[in-house]
């Protein structure tokens, strides 16, 4: 499989890559990792963790939303992930579910330590935003919405049947933005509204995934990418799809 980096590399180093079949529109299936990717994300884990052992962990506390809790190694972060909680213990990082059932996928531990190490603590600015406004995101939008916004309609047809029920069992939460809009909250200062409208005998069903701007002080747009995709895979699971 042919694969190439979304964007030019820059620090911190970035282990996404974008799948370049047309039909494979799950992007980030750490099931069977290549050899390559599976190293890309060990390095990108190990920088980032670098990163983060650095700086004090109150204040990334406070930036981030995250609590600090006490751990066996010293202190820790708890962190809420779409309903779940994560444990992000310093100064030696390893990332954890706080309920200690199975292992958290490499690509969201480095998920979460892009969060982490990025947070500025910036508010809300109550200014909606898609993909395409985020820096960079224009050049990538057409593969965004196919793993996103496309992976749903496909899954749920034009008439979205069962969207409803899915969005709600993968954790979000309806939204007034649209009859098929759930809001997602993915970490505390993160979040994401999934908007899909049905088709009609004049248009096709169609979607949006939105923001608040203040985002892009949270997550990269390579990291925006790969959590609304694994948010849309996490909906499709919750209605038996994958």
């Amino acid at each position: 499989l042919t694969e190439q980096k979304i964007f030019i590399d820059k620090k911190p180093f970035s282990p996404w890559t974008i799948p370049m079949d047309p039909d494979d529109s799950i992007l980030y299936k750490t099931d069977f990792p290549l050899p390559e990717r599976q190293n890309n994300y060990e390095t990108a884990f190990r920088e980032a963790a670098d990163r983060l052992k650095a700086r004090d962990i109150r204040d990334v506390a406070g930036r981030s939303g995250a609590i600090v809790i006490a751990s066996p190694q010293g202190s820790a972060l708890l962190l809420p992930f779409i309903g779940e909680e994560l444990v992000i213990t310093h100064p030696d990082i390893t990332v954890t579910h706080a309920t200690g059932a199975g292992e958290v996928p490499m690509w969201e531990k480095i998920l979460t330590l892009h969060y982490l190490v990025r947070a500025t603590g910036a508010a809300a600015r109550g200014e909606q935003v898609a993909f395409k406004q985020l820096e960079g995101g224009l050049a990538y939008d057409t593969a965004f919405q196919r793993r996103t916004v496309d992976l749903l309609i496909k899954r749920f047809g034009p008439g979205l049947d069962g969207m409803a029920a899915a969005g709600a069992a993968a954790g979000g939460r309806r939204s007034d933005l649209g009859e098929h809009a759930f809001s997602f909250r993915a970490f505390p200062r993160v979040e994401v509204v999934f908007v899909l409208w049905k088709g009609d005998d004049e248009f096709p069903p169609s979607g949006s995934v939105i923001f608040d701007a203040s985002i892009a002080d949270y997550l990269s747009t390579e990291d925006v990418a790969v959590l609304c995709n694994m948010i849309a895979v996490r909906i499709m699971k919750a209605a038996g799809a994958a």
